[in-house]
């Protein structure tokens, strides 16, 4: 089953990379002919025509920026893609292995939530609310005070994950 399952997650993975691929290389010939054609027409000619476009040769940096442009156009959806791909994968399959091998185990998992809630509001209670307002952004109190709850809550883990690492460190070595 889980060998089974590895090979649907890597076949997924091939398929999104492949369909992002076949979406971001369909903008470059687009981007080159615009660049082409701006060039055509810095060159002083009034009609652009196919053939003043096959003769102009893009100097290397505008061609190396319109292939960097259209890798971007699909890398950057697709890294998107993956990692809600991934993040799902992370919550939903060992909740499916819970579920079908060892029931009990989900106690464990729902213990672990509620103690993350419980640190989120802790630290929520520590953020400090405060209303923002500039031309290109406005914010309730509320708002700035679940954003800081957040942020202090992201300090808190980072800590936590630290500190577990030198404790697991040092008490390895002494086994």
């Amino acid at each position: 089953m889980q060998k089974y399952l590895s090979l649907i997650i890597y076949g997924i993975v091939v398929i999104l990379f492949v369909a992002f691929g076949i979406y971001g290389c369909s903008g470059y010939p687009a981007q080159k002919k615009a660049a082409l054609k701006q060039a055509v027409e810095e060159k002083g000619y009034t009609e652009v025509t196919p053939e003043l476009m096959e003769k102009v040769k893009l100097p290397t940096k505008v061609e190396d920026q319109i292939t960097g442009n259209a890798v971007a156009d699909w890398f950057i959806p697709l890294s998107y893609v993956l990692v809600g791909f991934a993040m799902i994968s992370a919550i939903v399959l060992p909740l499916i292995y819970a579920i079908t091998q060892d029931p009990k185990s989900l106690v464990k998992i729902a213990v672990s939530l509620v103690a993350l809630v419980v640190v989120f509001f802790i630290c929520y209670a520590f953020a400090e609310g405060e209303a923002v307002k500039t031309p290109d952004v406005e914010m309730s109190a509320e708002g700035s005070k679940y954003i800081g709850g957040v942020l202090i809550m992201t300090y808190v883990m980072i800590a936590v994950a630290f500190i577990g690492a030198i404790f697991g460190e040092v008490s390895r070595s002494f086994k």
